[in-house]
């Protein structure tokens, strides 16, 4: 019947056994009937638990008692258990691994009734941001006498939202008050305000321009109306763009280079933000786009939670990283199986696939080619541990478009080392990973890219002094 014996059962059972025993070797039909009675009771009170358990109509509620839960801080869940019928309940709230315990009981076990609802307050801290799942309750149902048990599960589909931490957020709204920012470039289109418009130069008049533009002195030199042309400026719409490959979310001792990238974009996007700049958004991961919020057509809140819903960092054992190189060995076969499986990999269409253009960041830029305009600033936080031609191909494609291009990008390996343990493989695997690198990051730069290198201590400040000193 699904339901199990509980101890004081199984001692009656046991009981029951002996007087059938008793009433044997004894030849007594009292003791007989005395256990065909004690057997009857067990089973009457058996089949009256699985009634029960069938109309006792038990609801259990789950409530998370802030409006905002935010990473590292503390979050209480409310657990409330109704019933329409008296009965016995105790309750197991699992937890997910991304949180910890901080204080109150998760198990809940007591009488309820309709009139007498059981309910707990347990705090817990969650040590990763996004979105969570919590575990299915195990519930055990208990007859009124402590005869019988029934365990079910119960999934009541209850998900958290966690953000980023309270610290890194109140770093953001500081920085946006002590640091004021400003880069400036040719409008190329009008949703963006005009910040500023220098003269350039002057031209014959042509119906429909305004009447003050009338250069009155160059007209009585050239004995004709002539027309002042300005050059419009604004305050350049801004792209963030991050990287969610895996080796950007490779967590090593609670280090990993996207949650660095998050609180540096986080805080650049709130600094430009505060100065007038349209912010935009755009992940990526291997193959393709996450997320895509166009500058001037979204809010500073729609990029602060496109930041938060990013995929979590991934615990590994230590540093796998990506293959230092590729075997181009076989290369038509790869090239053909890639004209097969690459419509799957990326969205739209194509006339040809090669391994440069089934990447996430080709992806990225192609996005921004066919949906925004020119001449955008664009900040691009990536570790370059994957797809090292496609991005140089990617980044030198958007400086055609007249895009000011900015790369941030932090060396790996101090997120994943300490000093005390780094041994002379290491060193050569480093320095191995630092020459290939940087020669990329030459090639970059003499294409226009604009580089900044971080280290792992590296804040949103000083990311936002080397955009303004390389940017202008």
């Amino acid at each position: 019947m699904g339901s199990r014996f509980t101890n004081i059962s199984r001692a009656l059972v046991g009981m029951v056994v002996l007087v059938f025993l008793s009433a044997y070797l004894f030849e007594s039909i009292l003791l007989a009937l005395a256990g065909a009675g004690f057997l009857l009771f067990l089973t009457y009170r058996r089949m009256e638990f699985h009634s029960m358990v069938m109309r006792v109509g038990l609801t259990v509620e789950r409530s998370i008692l802030e409006e905002i839960v935010h990473k590292d801080s503390i979050c209480s869940i409310r657990l409330k258990v109704t019933s329409g019928e008296t009965t016995i309940v105790s309750i197991s709230e699992r937890m997910h691994r991304s949180f910890i315990p901080r204080s109150g009981d998760r198990f809940l076990e007591g009488k309820v009734n309709p009139d007498r609802p059981l309910s707990i307050v347990y705090s817990m801290v969650p040590k990763e941001r996004g979105y969570f799942r919590f575990p299915p309750l195990k519930i055990t149902i208990k007859e009124m006498r402590g005869l019988f048990e029934k365990d079910i599960e119960l999934d009541l589909g209850t998900e958290i939202f966690v953000r980023a931490s309270k610290k890194e957020i109140s770093i953001a709204r500081l920085m946006s008050k002590r640091k004021q920012f400003e880069i400036t470039g040719p409008a190329h289109k009008r949703h963006t305000r005009t910040y500023r418009a220098d003269f350039r130069t002057i031209r014959e008049y042509i119906p429909g321009d305004r009447f003050r533009d009338i250069d009155w002195k160059a007209m009585s030199r050239f004995t004709r109306l002539m027309t002042k042309e300005f050059e419009q400026e604004t305050n350049l719409p801004t792209m963030i763009m991050i990287d969610g490959s895996l080796p950007m979310r490779e967590m090593v001792k609670q280090r990993s280079k996207l949650e660095h990238a998050i609180a540096l974009a986080l805080q650049a996007a709130v600094i430009l933000d505060s100065n007038g700049h349209p912010v935009g958004f755009i992940s990526y991961d291997e193959n393709k786009v996450i997320e895509h919020l166009s500058p001037g057509r979204c809010e500073l809140d729609d990029v602060v939670m496109a930041l938060f819903k990013l995929p979590n960092p991934v615990e590994t054992g230590g540093y796998p990283g990506m293959p230092r190189s590729i075997e181009r060995h076989g290369e038509e076969n790869d090239n053909e199986f890639l004209s097969k499986v690459g419509p799957f990999l990326v969205l739209g269409e194509r006339n040809d696939f090669t391994r440069d253009r089934t990447t996430g960041i080709f992806e990225a830029m192609r996005a921004i080619e066919m949906t925004e305009e020119t001449g955008m600033l664009l900040i691009i936080i990536s570790d370059m541990e994957t797809n090292r031609s496609s991005m140089l191909r990617s980044l030198q494609l958007s400086l055609k478009r007249d895009h000011r291009v900015v790369l941030v990008t932090p060396f790996s390996w101090p997120y994943h080392t300490d000093s005390g343990d780094i041994s002379v493989k290491t060193v050569e695997m480093m320095y191995e990973d630092h020459l290939e690198k940087q020669t990329l990051l030459r090639s970059l730069r003499a294409g226009g890219v604009k580089v900044i290198d971080i280290d792992l201590n590296e804040r949103g400040d000083k990311v936002i002094a080397g955009i303004r000193r390389l940017s202008q």
